[in-house]
């Protein structure tokens, strides 16, 4: 062994460059936004009052941060607010965030403030908005390219790469072109591959509703930031739940489109290339109305025109609601049967539903683990080889919780059948080009089936249509311990087949009222997570529910979420 102090001795590469990825972020915090020490001990699990106890805000700044985006553009419309005190508002409010529950990636405070303040002087002179998001405050999941900052994704071999002008996303352009002020970006799993947030550059993101359990993933830094009221409004990314889980597990409206509608051009993405399963950008926020503030501001831009050559030309449709809808009502997958939380907040959903005079159905989704195989011959086995490739650069090693890929990609990078040549089969796991388009076939077979059965409905509806939109679970869990994420076919299913879905919080975690009864589980995974439920460690947390639209029918799913949320709320408030 060598004779040197061991604190000579260099630290890895991955390691050096996280602990100064740190330092940067930290250093960004001016002093007079720094929480006392010790006076938000460890012990206090729900921490989404600390911004306002904390001293930090003035009662101007809490009024703004606790109003929800649309609000707060009319305010600023008529300059009962500047952009730059709303900013510096929201700049102040997100440090605080960050300091409880680690949600940041990349903060800029100054240069927002300092667009702020240009973007007042030129209002106040041409009297003329910039655009719909005039003066707004908007964070951005760390995919996004922001000029003069890191797009890391949670990864050391992205560190320390700052995006140029000319590389910046086309969401990041549009939001810009827009009116919006982007001041931080946030947090996310390594690589983006995690129903929660974590990795070895920045840590764990953890829920501000209990700091014991996740806050989602992979846009689960965005969740923790706008659950705090850090933001007023975020946008997230999404493959397989990681806008719609992240939300749920922190009681934030939410939508995931269809692919197509929304641009996706310019984003950081460790499975660059991969189509199978098609990533969506969409909006997550504190009111449904928000969710279509954003998406009306990017139809305005008309993405399809320069911006991404996947965008449809699609302009945002107006849509005319009927007085009565009908829901299809899904309890259970028949995989994982949701925790008592989540049961009761779908059957609060179906009373207040139906106390506003529509119409609830069940309905059972065919061969729901069809889809969980699919993903796995989709993307999902070349996904270790990507990430092994990410990780070698900087000699990162593999996250807890990526067991099963690391696996694989040690597998695929030994040599088959004594050859020092990897074997063109799928020997080693993974997928060739032929096994990938007869997935895709089967995907869009399945698609095909889904399809006929949401049209199905029809004969069980009594409104002489379709059902309008799908009530069902957005993971078993109203949010996972942290390490314990493990099922996500709630939500991929619908990226499987390109449907549109959001999320509303209907209540929250009631321990006498969640008690955990008998049960009996089909399968090892249902089992481990039931055995590890305990109303009392997740008391308070917020639960939601997941309503499922048909492709490409944003406006429409987002008028009955209005309509739902609605129901809910005049039907119990909630607790």
């Amino acid at each position: 062994m060598d004779s040197r102090d061991c604190r000579d001795t260099p630290l890895p590469a991955w390691e050096a460059i996280a602990l100064d990825k740190r330092s940067q972020r930290d250093a960004a915090i001016p002093a007079e936004w720094r929480l006392q020490a010790g006076s938000v001990p460890k012990s206090r699990l729900n921490v989404t009052r600390v911004p306002v106890e904390s001293g930090i805000l003035v009662s101007r700044e809490i009024d703004i941060t606790e109003t929800d985006a649309p609000l707060l553009v009319q305010k600023l419309a008529a300059q009962e607010y500047s952009s730059y005190e709303v900013t510096l508002a929201f700049c102040k409010r997100a440090a605080i965030s960050q300091q409880l529950v680690n949600c940041l990636s990349e903060i800029f405070f100054d240069i927002a403030l300092e667009t702020a303040r240009q973007l007042d002087a030129e209002y106040e002179a041409s009297g003329v908005l910039r655009g719909p998001l005039h003066g707004l405050p908007v964070s951005l999941k760390d995919c996004f390219k922001v000029a003069g900052t890191d797009a890391s994704i949670g990864c050391t071999a992205f560190a320390s790469q700052p995006t140029s002008e000319a590389e910046e996303s086309e969401v990041t352009k549009i939001m810009r072109q827009s009116g919006a002020i982007l001041f931080c970006k946030t947090n996310v799993p390594m690589a983006l591959m995690s129903g929660e947030t974590f990795n070895a550059m920045y840590g764990y993101t953890s829920n501000p509703y209990n700091r014991d359990l996740s806050s989602g993933g992979s846009s689960g830094g965005e969740s923790a930031l706008l659950a705090l009221r850090g933001s007023p409004l975020g946008v997230g990314t999404d493959v397989g739940g990681s806008i719609r889980i992240p939300a749920a597990f922190c009681g934030l409206y939410s939508l995931k489109p269809s692919f197509g509608r929304f641009p996706t051009y310019g984003l950081r993405d460790a499975l660059e290339g991969q189509e199978a399963v098609r990533n969506v950008v969409g909006p997550m926020s504190t009111s449904v109305t928000g969710l279509e503030l954003w998406s009306k501001a990017v139809m305005q831009s008309e993405p399809w025109v320069g911006a991404d050559p996947d965008c449809l030309n699609m302009p945002w449709r107006n849509v005319q609601m009927p007085e009565k809808l009908c829901f299809g009502l899904l309890l259970d997958d028949g995989i994982v049967k949701p925790l008592p939380p989540v049961t009761r907040a779908l059957l609060v959903t179906k009373a207040a539903l139906e106390k506003a005079g529509h119409t609830v159905i069940e309905f059972r989704i065919d061969d729901p683990l069809y889809t969980d195989r699919l993903k796995f011959a989709l993307y999902r086995s070349a996904t270790a080889d990507a990430l092994n490739k990410i990780l070698d650069q900087t000699q990162e090693p593999w996250p807890r919780g990526y067991e099963v890929l690391a696996e694989m990609a040690n597998k695929s990078s030994q040599p088959q059948n004594g050859d020092r040549e990897r074997s063109p089969q799928s020997a080693d796991g993974r997928a060739t080009v032929s096994q990938l388009w007869e997935a895709q076939a089967k995907r869009t077979a399945f698609s095909k089936r889904m399809l006929t059965a949401w049209a199905d409905t029809k004969l069980k509806t009594d409104t002489a249509r379709e059902m309008d939109a799908l009530l069902m679970p957005t993971t078993p869990w109203p949010a996972s311990q942290k390490y314990e994420f493990s099922y996500d076919n709630y939500t991929s299913l619908w990226n499987v087949v390109d449907y549109c879905a959001t999320t509303i919080p209907v209540t929250q975690v009631l321990p006498t009222e969640d008690t955990k009864p008998e049960y009996k589980a089909r399968a090892e995974l249902e089992a481990k997570i039931w055995q590890d439920y305990s109303p009392e460690s997740m008391a308070g947390c917020p639960v939601s529910v997941q309503l499922v639209g048909r492709r490409l029918n944003e406006e429409y799913l987002l008028e009955v979420t209005k309509m739902c949320d609605a129901a809910i709320k005049e039907s119990s408030p909630r607790k």
